[in-house]
This record gives C-alpha cells, sequence and structure tokens, in this order.
C-alpha cells in the first residue's frame, strides 16, 4: 500500500525544550506507585512520628550522644530524629522533597537510584554519626546530635549530578574523543574548562554545606553534611565509572572530589586548632 504524500510540506522540527519537558514528564509516570507511597509517603511520615516522640525517649534511645558512642541505635535513629518542628524538622523536609522531586523528575536509571536510595537512607545515617564522634573527640569536648541533614547532602548530592548527566547527556562523552576538535584547539580547551567548572560547583556546594555555623543556641553538623555530600558523590562516581562510559568527565570529577575532601581536611585542621585553644 502506497501512501500519498503532500509535495512541498515538511514536518517542522520539534523544540528542544518541548522535548526535555516531555522526557521530565515521562520519567515521572514512570516511577512505580510503591516508590512514590514510600520515599513520597513513608519517610515524611517516619520524621513526623518520631518527632512526635516524647522527649525522653529520644534523649535515650534516638539522639546522638557523644559521650555514649556505644548506643549504637542512635548512630541511626539520631539522623531521622527533630525535636523541634520549626526550623529544624520543616526545613529538613522541605530540603528532602525538592531534591526527591529533581531525582524524581532526571533519573532514568532505576539500578542507580536503588543504589543511591540504599546508601543515603541507611549507610549515610551511621557515616554521619562516626564522623561526629570523631571529630568532637578531638575537640576534646561532648555533644549531642540530630537530623536529617546528612541525609540530605546526600540527596543534594545525587540531585545535581543527575541533573548535569540529564542536561547534557552524550555532550559529557564529548571529550573522549578528541578528533572531533581537530583544527579547533580552542574550542577543546573551552569545553574542558566547562567541564571542569560543573563538578567543582557540584563539591563546592557539599564544601559550604559542611561549614559549621551557629543557629541560635546550637551548631549546625557540618562534617556529617560533607560526609553524606562527599560519599554519596564518590557513590555515583563509581556507579558512573562501571556504566556511564564518561571517562573524561569522571576523571575530572574524581579530581573535584579529592580536592574537596583535601580542602575540607584543611578546613577542619585549623578549625580543631581554634576548638581546643578556646
Amino acid at each position: 500500500m502506497i501512501e500519498p504524500r503532500t509535495v512541498g510540506m515538511e514536518e517542522e522540527p520539534v523544540p528542544a525544550c518541548h522535548v526535555r519537558i516531555a522526557q521530565v514528564r515521562s520519567n515521572l509516570r514512570n516511577w512505580r506507585w510503591y516508590e512514590w507511597a514510600v520515599f513520597w509517603g513513608l519517610v515524611p511520615a517516619l520524621l513526623l512520628a518520631i518527632y512526635a516522640l516524647p522527649q525522653p525517649m529520644k534523649d535515650a534511645y534516638f539522639i546522638l550522644n557523644t559521650r555514649f558512642p556505644w548506643r549504637l541505635e542512635t548512630l541511626f535513629l539520631s539522623s531521622y530524629t527533630h525535636s523541634q518542628l520549626s526550623p529544624h524538622l520543616a526545613g529538613n523536609l522541605a530540603l528532602y522533597l525538592v531534591t526527591l522531586l529533581a531525582i524524581f523528575a532526571f533519573e532514568e536509571n532505576r539500578r542507580r537510584f536503588r543504589l543511591l536510595a540504599f546508601w543515603s537512607l541507611c549507610i549515610v545515617p551511621f557515616i554521619g554519626s562516626v564522623l561526629t564522634i570523631l571529630l568532637w573527640g578531638l575537640f576534646g569536648r561532648e555533644a549531642t546530635g540530630q537530623g536529617f541533614s546528612a541525609v540530605n547532602g546526600a540527596f543534594l548530592a545525587y540531585a545535581m549530578f543527575i541533573f548535569v548527566i540529564w542536561a547534557l547527556r552524550e555532550r559529557l562523552g564529548v571529550l573522549d574523543h578528541p578528533e572531533f576538535f581537530a583544527g579547533t584547539r580552542i574550542r577543546l580547551f573551552m569545553v574542558r574548562v566547562l567541564m571542569a567548572v560543573l563538578p567543582a560547583l557540584i563539591v563546592a556546594t557539599g564544601l559550604i554545606s559542611g561549614i559549621f555555623t551557629d543557629i541560635g543556641g546550637s551548631v549546625s553538623n557540618g562534617i556529617a553534611h560533607f560526609g553524606g555530600f562527599i560519599t554519596s558523590l564518590a557513590v555515583l562516581l563509581i556507579f558512573d565509572v562501571k556504566t556511564g562510559g564518561r571517562r573524561n568527565f569522571d576523571t575530572i570529577l574524581g579530581f573535584s572530589i579529592l580536592a574537596g575532601v583535601l580542602w575540607y581536611g584543611f578546613y577542619l585542621v585549623n578549625l580543631i586548632r581554634f576548638v581546643r585553644s578556646g
């Protein structure tokens, strides 16, 4: 069967922005109902339920106390515990929902999502707690810790990374093919600079979140924030090295992570000296 064609009539190309919007809609529709239920319903409900517990119970079994590091349950539960509704719980919950929306909108790899969700919700709480105990031991002081910020740091790193992957896609692999830039070395240099800036900006966000700040009678737990962020980024890098095929981009990201860790270590050394001298 031969279908008639209209001579001189050509289909107009679909604008790139419309294609990307369609991709986001498709991504959001592809999540299963139980994924929406767990991450949008169960996790916030858990945070609210623990907040509603009596304070003495939270002090005994949920809140991390660096004086009692052998209370193993607090190493995990403290990351899901809040004693203040606003701004602590409300702020953490808002940031979680924003980063989760970005992940649901841009993520297309379910294996990566399952890995990072498990890492962020199950492993990062222990990492944040152990780093907190070690640091306050170096300070020579005792402290208590609670809050979802370390987990939020992990999800924030994930959201930023996956947005870059989604936005640039095959362009991230262009540095693996310098033959594309034959005779245009300046263009290759500019592309390399751009590709170096993006991972640096992601790591810089983690560094900013890791700064200890006074928040009205308490101090933000910078090392837990940074620990959640940078370890999540490292897991994403390892996954991408094994599956992504973006050798140059992954190399740049790896060096950015290393530089961030070294800078943060220098910051902590000076902070420890300052605290111990005071």
